[in-house]
């Protein structure tokens, strides 16, 4: 099995756990652990990946990071609101 073959099932493994984890709790906290599997994907295979799949990897973490930026803009709108 090649090693971009275990990141996949790893990741897939974290997403289905996120899931499970945020049924009751709600789509923010879901993409808050999704963002943070990621990032501990793209940590741990750092010096083992490829540089295109790091460039993958990283596309994936750039867009994790705008929607946590959006929830993060939502949660302070309606504080101040």
């Amino acid at each position: 099995m090649l090693l971009s073959h275990k990141v996949f099932l790893g990741v897939s493994i974290w997403t289905v756990a996120s899931i499970l984890i945020s049924l009751s709790a709600g789509i923010e906290v879901l993409l808050t652990l999704e963002l943070i599997g990621l990032l501990v994907a793209r940590e741990l295979t750092d010096g083992l990946l490829g540089r295109e799949l790091k460039d993958k990897i990283d596309y994936f973490i750039y867009a994790g990071l705008f929607l946590f930026a959006v929830v993060v803009v939502r949660r302070i709108w309606l504080i101040l609101a």
